[in-house]
């Protein structure tokens, strides 16, 4: 199996599963975000393991051609700069969290950009 039908699988499955839990535990979800922003060690961490997760798939998947691959690679990149942004200007992070924690309306589009680009990405991953 090729490495972007892989992580196209992967990655799609995981933003579906993500938005269909925003979708139905808005609340919760938001309430732990709000939480996580409260923790600023545990920030901080989540920060580190972000940025090894962004790098790795840059790393494993840099594709830059016009087809959907170029999907996961700048799921990729956008992975990387939240870690990196995480670790080097937490309060960034946190204002434009703070943004999804109280606006409900912000976060349903998050949530719907997740269930589209999980949709898409698990089409071209299984996709024969």
């Amino acid at each position: 199996m090729d490495r972007s039908r892989f992580l196209g699988k992967v990655i799609g499955i995981y933003c579906i599963l993500l938005s269909i839990a925003m979708f139905t535990q808005m609340q919760q979800f938001m309430d732990y975000v709000n939480r996580l922003l409260n923790d600023n060690p545990l920030m901080f961490v989540s920060g580190f393991f972000t940025l090894i997760l962004g790098i790795l798939l840059i790393v494993t998947h840099n594709i830059w051609q016009w087809s959907w691959r170029t999907l996961i690679t700048l799921v990729a990149w956008i992975v990387f700069l939240k870690g990196a942004t995480i670790i080097f200007f937490p309060q960034f992070i946190d204002r434009l969290s703070m943004h999804f924690v109280q606006s409900t309306s912000f976060a349903y589009c998050a949530a719907g950009l997740d269930l589209i680009l999980g949709l898409v990405l698990c089409y071209f991953g299984f996709k024969h």
